[in-house]
């Protein structure tokens, strides 16, 4: 007699069925909690990357205002083109590997006098090159024309520059509700800075307020073109990490920056500053001059150090997020300083 198949379930072919009948729903949510921690990972570690490059900054410009403060060196120019130089180091390193068969490139570009092939014309990091210097000449000059609150509050206003140069070059928009949060508190804090410079205080009757008045709004002035000019270095610092190479960024902005700084900006603006500087170090006495030598020679080493640190991290930090989150995650430098 023919038996008639079994209606019960096999155990095995039971739980095949339940698993495939859940495992989308589960896999879903695994995928999504794998997403959402990942997520977490990559924001905080930019979080404590954008820190230690403002810590960097702050110690920077800590540096310079204490060779300011305590020995009267006011040649913005010529301390910065120290940074530059040491960044110009990069051309030794990028040599080397574009010399080597294997890390050849083929491209139309050379370094001037040289057989050093590059991707960008090196008139294009000369302009960016002058670019960063003056940004950096008038952001140190704007410190000494008003308050240092005002400047540091007022080059905050570097945000708002790089979103819209953002979006004309890479026509990209602000994502998120935090950066949007950010750049409106930016704004918010340089115009309230300076509507107070505009229209300072009564408080004091003895004080020249129309004189204090147009001296700070004169530094408030040097202050918002420096802004400007940092977001469009930024900017520009993002488009050739991301499509061209960061080593050779690095080393023509260092070259670039040294040449003009050294050899045309610093004999025009800082010539006389530096011949004062020698005849005082000269006429001190033996032991004042020893100390002042070492000071002097820490914070400067300090100084290039910091910044030259800060450039290399700055080009790391762009070529894996966007300017509009660096110059956010910058906004903390005053916190560092204090």
């Amino acid at each position: 007699m023919c038996e008639l198949p079994s209606t019960e379930r096999s155990p095995l072919l039971y739980i095949h069925s339940t698993k495939s009948s859940t495992s989308p729903q589960t896999e879903t949510r695994s995928r999504n909690a794998n997403i959402r921690s990942k997520h977490k990972k990559n924001s905080l570690s930019v979080i404590i990357f954008g820190q230690v490059v403002a810590l960097a900054l702050a110690c920077g410009n800590a540096s310079s205002s204490a060779l300011e403060n305590q020995f009267q060196i006011r040649t913005p120019t010529c301390l910065t083109g120290l940074v530059y130089f040491v960044l110009s180091f990069h051309i030794v390193w990028l040599w080397r590997q574009r010399t080597k068969q294997e890390t050849k490139i083929q491209t139309r570009y050379n370094f001037p006098f040289t057989n050093l092939q590059l991707y960008t014309p090196w008139y294009i990091y000369l302009i960016l090159s002058i670019l960063d210097v003056e940004a950096n000449y008038l952001a140190m000059l704007s410190f000494q024309e008003t308050k240092l609150s005002s400047s540091m509050l007022l080059t905050s206003l570097s945000v708002l520059s790089t979103v819209l140069l953002r979006k004309m070059i890479f026509g990209s928009n602000i994502s998120g509700k935090g950066r949007l949060l950010g750049v409106i508190l930016c704004i918010l804090g340089g115009c309230i800075c300076l509507q107070g410079d505009v229209h300072p205080s009564q408080i004091d009757t003895n004080r020249d307020l129309s004189y204090d008045s147009r001296i700070n709004l004169h530094g408030d002035l040097l202050a918002l073109v420096a802004a400007f000019l940092y977001g469009l270095n930024d900017v520009l610092a993002e488009y050739f990490v991301k499509n061209n190479d960061r080593v050779e960024y690095l080393g023509m902005l260092g070259f670039f920056g040294f040449v003009f700084s050294f050899c045309l900006q610093a004999p025009i603006l800082e010539g006389v500053a530096v011949r004062e500087l020698v005849t005082k170090f000269s006429q001190s006495q033996n032991d004042i001059l020893v100390s002042d030598f070492f000071w002097v020679s820490f914070l400067l080493f300090c100084f290039v150090i910091m910044l030259s640190f800060f450039y290399v991290a700055v080009s790391m930090f762009l070529s894996e997020n966007d300017a509009t989150i660096l110059n956010l995650s910058l906004q903390s430098c005053p916190l560092w300083a204090v």
